[in-house]
């Protein structure tokens, strides 16, 4: 019996020019490609067409382990399988876990690297990355930690307690969907008259700068 790797491919944050070679060279073999609800389909009809499906939606635990070991099975019946994950895998993508999990189970598994979404927005709207930078996401946020730069993922339905709590020493720009057609980036702070009635789509990152060191950033 042949076993093939398992595949977990970043793809970036939307736009799908910002993909990898390795990850096209990929998608051309897959049979099966396993994808969430952030993947551009777009990719996957450029670079996969005749691959199987599976949509997976925006799971989580019990859930998505579900799908590594269906995955598994797949893979141990000759089919190569990618699971596309949007941004980079190893940034809050799970890619480690699925990793991990079809290793223990005896099937290799391969990381391929993309463009992070918060790498993105930092590039599109010409935020220098610098300093100490920190990393989180909601529900997991630590509001005392020193940096010079918070970076909230997955921080849509916290946004207007953010800028009420930071905008006073710091920048808070709200960039949503980065690399979609209707990406946005705002400079917010607590007077701004729009908070109350702030509607922010998802996905959508949180940059937090502190002024001190960064002077001001305009969006």
């Amino acid at each position: 019996m042949i076993v093939i790797s398992i595949y977990v491919v970043g793809v970036g944050p939307w736009d799908p020019e910002l993909i990898t070679v390795k990850a096209i060279k990929i998608l051309n073999k897959a049979d099966i490609v396993f994808y969430g609800s952030l993947v551009n389909e777009e990719i996957i009809s450029m670079y996969a067409p005749k691959a199987e499906r599976i949509y997976m939606g925006h799971v989580r635990g019990d859930a998505h382990r579900e799908y590594i070991i269906k995955a598994i099975e797949l893979a141990r019946r000759g089919l190569n399988v990618v699971f596309l994950k949007n941004g980079d895998p190893v940034i809050f993508g799970r890619g480690v876990e699925i990793c991990k999990e079809s290793i223990r189970n005896g099937i290799p598994c391969e990381i391929v690297p993309g463009v992070s979404s918060f790498t993105a927005a930092a590039a599109r709207f010409m935020v220098e990355l610098k300093g100490i930078v920190t990393l989180m996401a909601y529900p997991d946020i630590d509001y005392d930690v020193e940096s010079d730069i918070k970076i909230i993922f997955m921080g849509t339905r916290i946004a207007k307690e953010l800028i009420r709590k930071f905008s006073d020493r710091n920048d808070v720009i709200v960039i949503s969907r980065v690399t979609y057609p209707d990406e946005e980036a705002r400079r917010l702070d607590v007077n701004d008259p729009v908070i109350d009635e702030l509607n922010v789509k998802p996905p959508s990152l949180i940059f937090i700068i502190r002024r001190d060191n960064y002077g001001n950033y305009d969006t």
